[in-house]
Formats: structure tokens, C-alpha cells, sequence
């Protein structure tokens, strides 16, 4: 019997009722940066509110310096920064299932700028589709959520030389979005990269 063992006995016995239970998982935390385009060429009576071109990522990662000339923008070969459940007003939940296929949901957010994953599906654990809602309330930005339609987004794990990045509980993928919009008038496309870890599993 190890030593976390014999206290949990130890502590039953002498408090009757208190039983022990398992370590508090870590919070939840995660990553994205997302680019969002006009449409080429334009849909009739639509328009992007975020004009050409918009990029934007939760959390800010510092510019290149000359002292530091790499980018460490999220992509699919970086993943360096972060944010966590519950810090600075942060806010990431997520859920990632893994069995025949993989299942994943998740909301990353900080302060007017959050990426929410609804229906994602991985069929063959490499890639799949998913519904992705994109909020940029700052300027520039746009002022109302953009959604793609159930299923409208292709998704693709990252593969690193640790293997396909999408397992029980964390992913790290691509998206790329034909068409996101608010009706009626506002229509875009995007494409991106999100890292979940510590999801419900």
C-alpha cells in the first residue's frame, strides 16, 4: 500500500464518513488563431465586415524582434502560448472523445475575441468537419458572431513527429471555413488553427 493509500484509510477511519477522492484535474486550455477573408468573387448583396483580410489569435503572441526574428504565431508546426481556464478572465471548455471516430466540442475565449467548435466530427481520427462560430467584437473586427453551417468546416489533425495530434481529451488541427456568415448580408470564409488540452473525455 503506497503512502497516499494508508492516509486515505487513515482518514476514513478516523473521520468515519470523509471518504478520499481522486486528484482535481487540471483546467482546461487552449489556443487559436484565425484568418478571415472576403469572398472571391463576391456573393450577391453580401459582404465580409471584416473587410480583405483579418487575423487575429487568443492570446496575443509577441511580434518578431530582431532578437527574436521566429515567428511563434500558432500554426501548424508552433504551439507555444496559451491560455487557461478561469485566468485573467479567460475562458476555455472543451470536450474531445475518442473511439471509433473522435468527437470534439470547445469554446476558447478572452475578452471580445473567441473561437466556439460545435458537431466536430474526426471519422478516421486524421480529419473530418465540424461547426466553428467565430466573435471579434473589437475593431476591427466584426459586430456580430459568424457561424458556418453544421459540418461546414473541414478540420485536420496536426501531425508532429509525435503522431497525429488528436486523442482523448486534447487536438491540435487546421480548419478551413468556405463559408461563414450572419444573415442576412454578412459573409466571409476563414481558415485557422485551435489546440484544446485538459478537455472532458
Amino acid at each position: 500500500m503506497n503512502l497516499s493509500s494508508r492516509w486515505c484509510v487513515t482518514a476514513v477511519v478516523a473521520l468515519g464518513a470523509v471518504a478520499c477522492s481522486d486528484p482535481v484535474p487540471p483546467p482546461a486550455q487552449g489556443a487559436f488563431n484565425v484568418s478571415v477573408y472576403s469572398v472571391s468573387p463576391p456573393v450577391a448583396n453580401k459582404m465580409c465586415p471584416s473587410g480583405a483580410a483579418l487575423t487575429y489569435e487568443v492570446p496575443d503572441v509577441p511580434l518578431p524582434t530582431p532578437a527574436h526574428p521566429d515567428s511563434q504565431t500558432l500554426d501548424g508546426n508552433t504551439y507555444l502560448h496559451k491560455i487557461i481556464d478561469g485566468e485573467n478572465s479567460s475562458t476555455v471548455h472543451c470536450s474531445i472523445k475518442a473511439g471509433a471516430a473522435i468527437s470534439f466540442e470547445g469554446r476558447i475565449s478572452l475578452g471580445g475575441e473567441a473561437i466556439e467548435i460545435s458537431s466536430g466530427t474526426l471519422p478516421d481520427k486524421k480529419s473530418g468537419t465540424a461547426r466553428i462560430t467565430f466573435s471579434k467584437s473589437s475593431n476591427p473586427g466584426f459586430s456580430h458572431s459568424l457561424s458556418s453551417p453544421a459540418g461546414g468546416c473541414a478540420v485536420q489533425a496536426v501531425v508532429t513527429d509525435k503522431g497525429i495530434q488528436a486523442k482523448a481529451g486534447s487536438m491540435w488541427a487546421s480548419f478551413s471555413c468556405a463559408g461563414i456568415d450572419y444573415e442576412p448580408s454578412d459573409h466571409c470564409r476563414s481558415e485557422g488553427f485551435f489546440v484544446l488540452e485538459n478537455c472532458d473525455q
